[in-house]
């Protein structure tokens, strides 16, 4: 495999380490055959080892978190990546910041994924919240800045020159008064020598050569020819394979096996029970799957599941919005008592059910425990966590236990959990092998933790002019969790205790239902439910006094002036004024302020001869700062807008008996490419920093959809998903 097709999986072969422990001071590095070895901060550890592993540890500095890099003496540039590569593009663009700063040769750079042990502290790697770029943003160019300061240093020096009348480019330190150049590589033992610079001076933004240009991107040469290494694809030498058995019902308990013919499928070689059910363990996957399913086992659903449905689950949480003891978010001046004196207040109620986070590639994992340690191979969002994870169901202190992240899928948060990881230590501290646990589709539907479903009702007066002047949003969201009464969910109330919009006083709170259903966030998180009831309500207030839905935001935009101007130039790109002349053609329009990106989105509708709608047409506006990698940011707005949109349209889980239906994707309903509209993204440079790009695509896609239908039939529809409605004849 070409290294520079995708980030080293590291930790599937069989590796000889040697270690080099070097001293403390502002900056270390490593000198000699293996070139300059660079960490920013108070103290940097490192060990050099052959092609496959190489690593370097830094702690508590100025720059905490770093990534490290290293300038071989070929002049090749490695950089480890801290977060998931999961189609989302970190692989290219968190390097690139480096590159850039460091103004390394593109075409040298190569990427190896860091590995969360003991030795060899990152700092924070999950990758959540549209945070990769925008977290590390400054961090990453102070790595590459300090390492280029290193650099020309070291040339200054050995020219007899000074340092300020040497330039870099293209992975080259040169003079052009005396026209010396050389390259890093050539560079990197002296360099080592140097102090790096606790505040390295960055470039301005009108000198990157690299950052705003889609460069190619260092991952997609080895998805598309299939050689990239997800974690199904990984192998350990020994591993089993294992299918785990799971009850049917939320919460229910194994009251019975028999296992008999399962030990019989050829290649089974392991029934084992467990903390969730009954674990069968194969040579290969599918012997561990057949065994599975030639269990006869009997269950004993839990009581706390007895009668629970997705209708009872709505029911309460409908309920919940007028009972109970919420917790209070924010109260700008006792919002509640002065709607009750009110003489008009405008209401609604909106309803979302709980979702699968359905990504392509099931949950799966590789365990072994040996020795008195534990390494874990593993498609993970957050590797510290499941480290953590690995170490309690192991019983093992922290330090033995190292996690390998390999490729995902897709995440959409469903691998911010380590469930899978625990399910696999648990059976690798077992027996005497390597254990891979893998999901099929179905235990992914079933068996997951699921985008929360939530019940949110909104109110508002009015003034003269048709403008809010008080606000109250509630939202109820059912979880498994015990409430407290008068506590917060933050997360939940994402989207909704701070708004671009001048809506005057504002009561935002909250209220929860527990139920047995394992709940996670979702991409978007609780913007994803509360962007919907605030952005169609939005409409319905326009409507209500007979304004245009796009002039009430931007006069409500006043103070917002980024989320304004993407909304302008939305309106232009879609033809806003013009919707009233097409004919058979119907816009809706939303927006969103959130992960430090601000985006407008415009849904158009058409009806065919028979008079069902389908959407035709989609158009997305947003600023999200500065561009790392403009490419990127546009595939992640318009795979946001059809993932926020296939579940504005299907998404929904279905609950009877206490048990989720559904299984893979002919019952859990994704978009199909032949439905996808055409999109047209537009980016507005701001010279902010960069905001987040993975999540900002989803929120306003709903409520622009049902703001269309609104626009087509008349019809207000305030629950999702919307597909039936969409189907309604003329």
């Amino acid at each position: 495999m070409d290294a520079r097709d995708t980030p080293t999986q590291t930790g599937v072969f069989r590796i000889t380490r040697r270690r080099l422990l070097l001293g403390a001071g502002g900056a270390v590095a490593v000198v000699g055959a293996t070139g300059l070895w660079l960490g920013v901060g108070q103290r940097l550890a490192a060990r050099l080892t052959d092609q496959r592993f190489r690593n370097a540890v830094h702690r508590d500095g100025a720059f905490a978190p770093s990534v490290y890099l290293a300038v071989q003496p070929d002049g090749e540039v490695v950089i480890w990546l801290t977060r998931a590569e999961m189609g989302q593009g970190v692989a290219t663009a968190l390097p690139l910041v480096i590159a850039e700063e460091l103004d390394a040769d593109w075409s040298r750079v190569r990427v190896e994924q860091a590995i969360a042990e003991e030795d060899y502290d990152f700092g924070p790697m999950a990758t959540v919240a549209s945070a990769s770029v925008r977290s590390q943003w400054i961090e990453l160019r102070r790595a590459g800045a300090a390492a280029r300061h290193m650099l020309v240093g070291a040339a200054a020096a050995a020219w007899g020159v000074r340092a300020r009348d040497c330039t870099t480019r293209d992975g080259q330190v040169q003079h052009e008064a005396s026209g010396r150049q050389a390259d890093y590589g050539a560079l990197a033992e002296a360099a080592a020598t140097r102090r790096a610079p606790l505040r390295p001076r960055l470039k301005a933004p009108a000198d990157f050569r690299l950052l705003g240009r889609s460069q190619p991107r260092l991952e997609i040469p080895a998805k598309v020819s299939g050689r990239a290494v997800y974690g199904l694809d990984t192998r350990v030498e020994g591993m089993l394979h294992a299918a785990i058995a799971r009850s049917p019902t939320l919460g229910g308990e194994l009251a019975g096996v028999e296992d008999a013919a399962a030990r019989a499928v050829p290649g089974v070689v392991e029934v084992l029970r467990t903390g969730v059910g009954v674990a069968v363990l194969a040579r290969d996957s599918w012997s561990a799957l057949r065994g599975r399913d030639a269990l006869q086992l009997e269950w004993r659903p839990a009581t706390v599941s007895a009668g629970v449905s997705a209708r009872s689950i709505a029911e309460r949480l409908r309920e919940a919005l007028d009972q109970g003891t919420p917790g209070i978010a924010r109260d700008d001046a006792d919002v509640l008592a002065r709607l009750d004196e009110a003489a008009s207040v405008h209401r609604a109620v909106y309803e979302v059910p709980y979702l699968a986070h359905a990504p392509l590639e099931p949950m799966n994992c590789i365990a072994q425990v040996r020795d008195g340690t534990c390494e874990v191979w593993a498609p993970t969002q957050v590797p510290g966590n499941a480290r953590e994870v690995a170490a309690s169901v192991a019983g093992l202190p922290l330090e033995r236990v190292r996690v390998h992240t390999t490729l995902l899928g897709g995440a959409f948060g469903r691998r911010a959990t380590s469930d899978f990881v625990a399910e696999a230590v648990e059976l690798a501290a077992r027996v005497d092998a390597p254990v891979q646990v893998i999901w099929s589709r179905e235990d992914d539907t079933r068996h997951g933790l699921h985008r929360d479903a939530a019940a949110q009702s909104l109110a508002a007066t009015l003034d003269e002019r048709g403008r809010p002047v008080l606000w109250h949003h509630r939202v109820a969201s059912a979880g498994p969790d015990p409430v407290t009464p008068g506590s917060v969910n933050g997360l939940a109330l994402m989207g909704a205790d701070r708004l671009p919009y001048a809506v005057g006083p504002m009561r935002v709170d909250w209220t929860g239902v527990q139920v047995p259903v394992r709940t996670m966030i979702w991409r978007a998180v609780g913007h994803s439910y509360t962007a919907f009831a605030i952005e169609s309500f939005l409409d319905e207030l326009a409507h209500a006094s007979g304004q245009d839905p796009l002039e009430l935001r931007l006069a409500l935009l006043e103070g917002a002036p980024r989320l304004r101007h993407c909304l302008e130039r939305l309106a232009a790109l879609c033809d806003w004024d013009g919707r009233a002349g097409r004919a058979g053609r119907w816009l809706g329009l939303a927006a969103a302020e959130c992960f430090d990106s601000h985006v407008a989105q415009a849904v158009e509708l058409t009806a065919d001869a028979q008079g069902r709608l389908a959407v035709s047409r989609l158009w997305c506006v947003a600023d999200c700062g500065v561009l790392v990698h403009p490419d990127t940011v546009v595939a992640q707005l318009e795979g946001g807008m059809l993932f926020g949109l296939t579940a504005a349209l299907y998404g929904q889980l279905g609950i009877e008996e206490g048990a989720v239906q559904g299984g893979n994707f002919d019952d859990y309903r994704l978009m199909a490419l032949a439905e996808t509209p055409p999109i047209a993204v537009e980016l507005i440079q701001s010279g902010a920093a960069p905001g987040g790009v993975g999540e900002v695509g989803v929120p306003p896609i709903a409520p622009a959809l049902a703001n269309a239908l609104f626009a087509a039939r008349g019809l207000r529809v305030r629950k999702l998903p919307l597909a039936p409605e969409l189907r309604l004849d003329a």
